[in-house]
Order: C-alpha cells, then structure tokens, then sequence
C-alpha cells in the first residue's frame, strides 16, 4: 500500500525530485524574489531575540528550555544567542513571547543541596575533584559547579550517582591533605556534620577538628577522663583498670595533672596580687 505524495518545497529539500516538489520549490523561491523586489523581508535583526534570550539566561533558564517554550529549534537559538545577525520572524516573535521569569521545573532535575553537600564532605576528607569527576563521569567543571554551589538544579542521573559515590567513599580517607585543608578554609563540613544531608534546613554540627597527641604524649582526652575519675574519688587501681592502662601511667599522668593545677594556682595568685598592688 502506497501513500499519497503531497508536493512540497520542504519534501524538495529532503531530497525529493518528483517534478510537483520541484514546482514546488520554483514557486517559492520566485514569490521570495518577488517580494524581495518589493522591500518585503521574511527575517528581521536578531538583536532583540539575542538580548532576550540573555536575559531568560540570567533568570536562570537553559538554551533547550529556551528552545521548548518557543518552539524554535535548539540550534537556531545556540546561533541566535552567538553568532547569527538575523533571523526568521516567527522565530524572533516566538522567542520574544516568553516571559522573563524562573524557567518552567524539570521534573528530570531535582534540588542540588544534597549532591553539594556530599561532594564537599568528600572534598573535606581528601578526595580531590579529578578523582570525583573520573569516579562520577563527568567534567571536572561540572563537578566545580555542582561543589561550589553554581548550578541550584541537577539532573535526577547526576544525583544518584553522586549519592552512589558518596556511600562508597564517605568513609574512606582520600589521598590529598591539600585538599582537605583547603576544603575546611572554604567553610565546608566532613561526612559527620549532617543528620539529613539532603534538608536544605538542616544545619551542620560544628565541633572543634580533632587534635592528635603531640609526639611522645598519650592522647590528651585520656588525661583529661583521668583526671574526672580521680576528682571523683576513684583509686589508680580502679583508674587503671577502667581505662586498660598500667597503674605506673595512670600515677605518671595524676603526677603532670597535679603539677599542671600547681602552675595553674601560681598564674592565679600572682594576677590576684597585681590586682591587689
């Protein structure tokens, strides 16, 4: 079974020679000729589409967003908005017809707050953004964008991938201490600081960073659990035993908490007296 063939100049410029779409096409390129002669132009200045188009931009909307509420295709908009001096007249009404405004919600996209927070908790614990944007598959200018907190939206893909990486290495060091330094100077908070990490209104538990024992020393949380036991009444033995160290460290320790409330008492005593003078 055949189909009726309707000549067209559009069924021409697809390659069809049937003699009606070469009539076709002849009719209508002496009527643009014709009103050529006459003045009469199909296409105007791209100026005002251009501008319009930027300012769509800056209130957020993407070019194919652009592209679907006019109707325009997406690669005439690209040109319009680069390069192209003029343009159809429908396509310049069309474009000009939108309202200046937020861009329509993609139900494909989704709130970027949680996939921000869990690339910069990575960030924070060492893993550097080549690594996320290999182990993501995406561009290291993407993974800046969706981290820094450029891009408010992303698509629905790049969350759950994000969320699948997070779970894989929110618990794994990453290589770079650079990395991790300059990710707390930005402000940005570890794996731990969140109890919803995906509520835009929860906030970040702050406690100050974690201080390892200086060379040769115990840890100083230790001493400090010593001296609250002995402050309680408790005996080395019973410290020793509660803490699983010997009773010759827990007598050392009382000895320097001790010696460090003698120097304390002192500091105290001689502001008292400058006071006093």
């Amino acid at each position: 079974m055949t189909t009726a063939h309707t000549p067209s100049r559009a069924c021409y410029l697809r390659g069809c020679r049937n003699e009606a779409c070469v009539e076709a096409d002849r009719r209508y390129t002496k009527r643009l000729r014709v009103e050529h002669d006459r003045g009469h132009y199909r296409t105007t200045g791209a100026t005002r589409a251009r501008h319009h188009i930027e300012r769509l931009m800056a209130a957020g909307w993407t070019q194919r967003q652009i592209a679907a509420a006019s109707r325009v295709e997406a690669a005439s908009v690209h040109q319009i908005y680069t390069t192209q001096k003029r343009t159809a007249k429908w396509r310049a009404a069309a474009i000009l017809a939108i309202p200046v405004g937020p861009p329509p919600t993609d139900p494909r996209r989704v709130d970027a707050t949680g996939s921000r927070r869990r690339l910069q908790a990575l960030r924070v614990i060492g893993h550097r953004r080549r690594d996320l944007a290999a182990a993501l598959r995406m561009t290291e200018d993407r993974v800046k964008h969706i981290t820094g907190g450029t891009t408010a939206r992303v698509h629905a893909d790049e969350a759950a991938a994000i969320a699948r990486l997070y779970r894989r290495l929110s618990t794994i060091p990453g290589p770079c201490k650079q990395t991790a330094g300059i990710a707390r100077n930005k402000g940005w908070h570890g794996p731990l600081a969140w109890d919803d990490i995906d509520d835009p209104n929860c906030h970040p538990e702050k406690s100050d960073p974690f201080q390892s024992a200086p060379k040769f020393e115990r840890d100083p949380n230790r001493k400090a659990e010593i001296a609250h036991l002995n402050s309680l009444g408790e005996s080395v033995a019973a410290i020793a035993k509660q803490l699983g160290n010997s009773e010759k460290y827990i007598r050392d320790q009382l000895t320097a908490i001790q010696r460090e409330r003698a120097k304390a008492a002192g500091r105290a005593m001689r502001s008292d007296l400058r006071e006093a003078a």
